[in-house]
């Protein structure tokens, strides 16, 4: 099996080009950004992954690689992927706003997105937001099981604590490993 890790924004993504950092949040001097705390997700996966005898696919392995949204699916399944994970930080008008959820396209991909969010909520111990059907968004148009994970609110104090700990990383990505 081949998995496709997108670690969501980036460049190129919404306009050629040009950086998409994603969601961001200024927190006393130090700015957060979706786009950096997502590849750090996707490269501590990655290596969970490849670990494991697994083969991997990384849409961004950094700033700099080209990927625009409306290619990624495309691109993973011109890759051989048979599993589609993309990796992002949820954003809200309210900083209240918190929690994990994960966002699936259709009813086939639904039990693969509860599974995943089950077990990301017993590593991380944040709000279970639950699942929720996005067929609307370009990189779960994928031709196989796919899903779009949301590892929390970055304007939320604990969210963000909790998903920034390296330790929380790891917990969390074995989770999603352990439940391809």
């Amino acid at each position: 099996m081949k998995v496709c890790i997108d670690p969501g924004h980036g460049m190129s993504n919404r306009s050629p080009g040009q950086f998409d950092p994603g969601c961001t949040h200024r927190e006393g001097g130090t700015l957060f950004r979706e786009s950096d705390i997502v590849l750090k997700y996707g490269l501590t996966l990655k290596d969970i992954l490849r670990s494991r005898d697994i083969e991997v696919f990384m849409i961004r392995d950094d700033e700099i690689d080209p990927a625009p949204v409306v290619r990624r699916a495309r691109m993973a399944k011109d890759a051989g992927c048979k599993k589609y994970v993309s990796i992002h930080v949820n954003a809200a008008e309210v900083e209240q706003a918190n929690g994990i959820e994960v966002l699936y396209n259709d009813e086939a991909d639904k039990e693969f997105a509860k599974k995943v969010q089950t077990a990301l909520v017993k590593a991380s111990g944040l709000k279970d937001r639950g699942v929720k059907k996005r067929p609307d968004l370009a990189v779960l148009k994928f031709s196989g099981p796919a899903i779009l994970v949301e590892l929390g609110f970055i304007a939320h104090d604990a969210d963000r604590n909790t998903f920034m700990d390296p330790v929380v990383r790891e917990k969390m990505c074995v989770a999603i490993a352990n439940n391809l």
